[in-house]
Formats: structure tokens, sequence, C-alpha cells
């Protein structure tokens, strides 16, 4: 089973699961949460296969490295001073592709 459902107890009904989602919708502020389209696609995966988390793995593990990434993208801008700590959502896909970019040229420098 994924890592990060440990102590997590699956919905056993329809009322459980949208009371679960109802939860999460908090955590779905585009200006907070920057991984939206993350985190819809671990519900559709959910949704698709009767909440089995073990089926969904790669959507959570997708999930958890965009967290992480912009984590450490608010990480640094504090450590810097640059506010707000989390860039608008205007200028994400800006810092995305920059890292991106970056990752492909160490691999090709290598």
């Amino acid at each position: 089973m994924f890592n990060g459902a440990q102590g997590f107890e699956e919905p056993k009904n329809k009322q459980e699961r949208e009371e679960f989602k109802m939860k999460l919708r908090q955590l779905k502020n585009e200006m907070n949460n920057p991984c939206i389209k993350e985190n819809d696609m671990v519900f559709k995966c959910l949704d698709k296969n009767n909440y089995q988390h073990d089926k969904c793995a790669a959507y959570f593990e997708n999930y958890k490295s965009c967290k992480n990434f912009w984590g450490k993208v608010r990480a640094e801008r504090r450590a810097q001073g640059i506010l707000p700590h989390l860039p608008p959502p205007e200028e994400r896909e800006k810092i995305r592709a920059a890292h991106v970019t970056s990752k492909k040229a160490a691999a090709t420098n290598s």
C-alpha cells in the first residue's frame, strides 16, 4: 500500500467518501495549493478504483513529488526574503519550466 496512506482509514460508503472529499476541498485553493491538478488526478483514480489506494500509487507519488517541489520553492523564497513565499499561480509555470530545463541540462552534462 502507498506509504502516505498509513494510518488512513479508507471510506466505507458514499457518505464517508463525500465527507472525506469535503475536508480536502479546503486544500484546493489555487493560491495555497499549487498541486490542485495532481490532487484531482488522485481522486479520479480513487473513484475509478473504489478507493483502493494501492491501485493509485503512481498518482499519490506524483502528488507527493509536486508538494515536495513547491515546498522547496517556498522554503527557498522564505530564506531569501521573497514575498509571497509561494509564487502566485501566474508565475508557477515559469518556475517549474526553469526547474525542468535545469534538470535536463544537468543530465546532458553528466
